[in-house]
């Protein structure tokens, strides 16, 4: 009987995805590459104690999916550095799938840019290494933010002689049983240049003239203005007390709540300091939220909120490095086109910052720091501000694909 010939053994190709060329996705196979020389160290770096190597590898896979998108947002591939503005983009896209999606994201890309750093890997910049990893801080909700704990009674105490309780005070006092607005909170006329009035500002209102190009914090005395938008001050404090329900709506007036304007009124209890740090949380939010949303100053308020972001850590940064605009002595060459567009972007930041100052939720001297009582308060609120972004980076994507 004649012997079968054995079958010839099929040379393995090992898995698809890891053979040159393999993947049809764009980058995939750049990434995977450029990863290699780190493969030993990074899975070091991911490795949990306790927990399975395949953990471990499904990880780093995720992290290889991860760069690969983000290579794409970028168009080319640098596994070195994270550029803030893609990863914006790339985690606003995943929190339409679920802010769970997007928050174990950023924490997958935080632990990466860490390895980065504590190999000496990373490719950018010292800034560049903070502002990325205070972006992905915020949005996988590792905030550095340091908020002590406070008793009530402490903190009431520190409240109390806050500008802004007392700016808030003012206004509701005006406010008395009520007062005219629309159903959405606007003042006009008359009404709103009394408003203006009960916080010091003197502006006159006239609805027919031109809306002001530019608009300071607290407008000169005899400033003429059309709309409440012109007066930034007196918005943010009108929004605080509509956006904490200080206000409601009854027509054909904004009236008080009684329990919480008591509450602000008050100086002890928990419920007296809570509708205060609601009150300064608005105030946060209100006015980088707005910065935001005006055309070409969305960098500004970036900028602004990883300045408090430190302002409220443990090592509160030096008000002369913070606020000062850098020169070609303290950047590399390549980054020497960056400083025209911020020596008109810092100044901006600062004078966002003396507005805080100037409503005591902000210090700035030889350091710039968030009293302790408010930082819960703005950690909320920059909360917030990430949430908006991420929303707007998914809006806009939404509506790219439908014109598409």
């Amino acid at each position: 009987m004649a012997s079968r010939k054995p079958a010839k053994k099929k040379q393995s190709q090992g898995h698809p995805a890891r053979r040159d060329g393999a993947s049809s996705v764009p980058f995939e196979t750049e990434v995977r590459q450029a990863l290699q020389p780190f493969k030993s160290s990074l899975f070091r770096h991911f490795q949990e104690e306790g927990h399975p190597a395949s953990e471990t590898r499904a990880a780093i896979e995720g992290l290889t999916t991860l760069l690969t998108v983000h290579a794409q947002r970028r168009n080319m591939v640098d596994v070195t550095t994270l550029d803030p503005k893609a990863l914006g983009e790339q985690l606003g896209h995943l929190s339409s799938l679920g802010n769970d999606v997007a928050v174990a994201s950023a924490s997958i890309l935080k632990h990466y840019l860490t390895f980065l750093g504590t190999t000496a890997n990373f490719g950018g910049s010292v800034d560049d290494f903070k502002q990325t990893f205070e972006f992905l801080s915020r949005m996988a909700g590792d905030s550095p933010i340091v908020a002590p704990f406070m008793e009530d009674e402490e903190a009431n105490a520190a409240l109390e002689s806050m500008p802004f309780v007392f700016a808030a005070r003012e206004l509701l006092a005006w406010v008395g049983e009520g007062q005219p607005s629309s159903a959405s909170g606007v003042l006009s006329g008359q009404t709103l240049q009394d408003a203006a009035g009960a916080l010091g500002l003197m502006v006159t209102v006239d609805e027919s003239a031109e809306p002001n190009a530019a608009v300071s914090w607290e407008p000169a005395d005899g400033t003429v203005v059309s709309s409440l938008a012109e007066i930034p001050r007196l918005s943010a404090y009108w929004d605080a007390l509509i956006g904490t329900a200080m206000l409601t709506y009854q027509a054909p007036n904004a009236t008080p709540t009684a329990a919480l304007a008591e509450a602000l009124q008050g100086s002890t209890g928990a419920g007296s300091r809570l509708v205060k740090e609601l009150i300064a949380e608005v105030l946060f939010s209100h006015v980088l939220i707005n910065t935001l949303e005006t055309e070409g100053k969305a960098t500004i308020a970036e900028m602004t909120a990883g300045v408090l972001s430190s302002a409220a850590s443990a090592t509160a940064p030096r008000t002369e490095f913070a606020l000062q605009v850098p020169t070609v002595d303290d950047l590399p060459q390549e980054q020497h086109h960056l400083i025209a567009s911020l020596e008109i972007v810092v100044p901006q930041v600062e004078a966002l910052l003396r507005s805080f100052e100037r409503e005591g939720l902000v210090v700035i001297d030889e350091h710039i720091t968030v009293p302790e009582v408010l930082r819960t308060a703005l950690e909320r609120a920059l909360a917030k501000v990430s949430d908006h972004v991420l929303k707007a980076e998914a809006d806009g994507e939404q509506a790219g694909s439908a014109q598409a």
